[in-house]
């Protein structure tokens, strides 16, 4: 009896390790989204938007006529994010499956604004730090309405901060900028492991 419940225990331990191991090198899966940015009011193409997912996988930036590609992006579902300065954010919902493209078609509508002659905007200073094995910029701009009679209702400062590897962007939107009001701000980004090169403003709007 002993050395059958012997035999049924090992049995059981044996089938325990095999079960944890098969769990431990199940292969990532991977798949691809393949898309393209159109104006919405013309449906062409629109170069210069940056492409990012949710969850987080590549930052990318669409070719001339607006299509854009990602390449070994894992299994699952994903909101494929579109922006660009002078344009409102828009997304789409895609589902990566293994070894096919998923499509994703983004229209993007123009939005008009004004005043962009009142705001100034320049980077101040800037800070890369190490956390938990992760690299954040820590940056600091000053904004400030220019003109003596004419408030801005609303403003938007888009940045690009200039790494080693892939370029990373950032956008800021606040209101309430009183004529001559000065003000002090930063944000914070993670950028991976990379190595900051610059930060730089790279386009402004306002709105009444």
């Amino acid at each position: 009896m002993k050395i059958r419940y012997g035999i049924l225990l090992l049995s059981s331990i044996s089938l325990l390790i095999l079960s944890c191991s098969k769990e431990t090198i199940t292969p990532e899966l991977y798949g691809s989204i393949d898309g393209r940015v159109l104006a919405s009011k013309t449906d062409e193409g629109l170069g210069g938007v940056n492409i990012t997912t949710s969850p987080a996988t590549n930052s990318i930036i669409t070719n001339s006529n607006g299509s854009f590609s990602l390449n070994e992006v894992p299994t699952g579902n994903y909101s494929i994010n579109a922006e660009k300065s002078g344009y409102s954010s828009s997304s789409v919902s895609v589902k990566v499956r293994e070894d096919r493209k998923a499509s994703a078609q983004i229209y993007m509508k123009q939005v008009e604004r004004n005043n962009k002659k009142y705001l100034s905007a320049e980077v101040t200073s800037w800070n890369a730090r190490a956390k938990n094995d992760s690299t954040f910029v820590e940056v600091e701009f000053m904004v400030q309405n220019t003109s003596s009679e004419t408030d801005i209702g609303t403003y938007e400062i888009y940045f690009e901060i200039f790494t080693d590897g892939p370029e990373f962007y950032y956008e800021v939107r606040d209101s309430s900028l009183s004529a001559g009001e000065r003000n002090i701000q930063n944000f914070e980004k993670f950028i991976r492991n990379n190595k900051v090169d610059s930060v730089q403003i790279s386009d402004t709007y306002t709105s009444e």
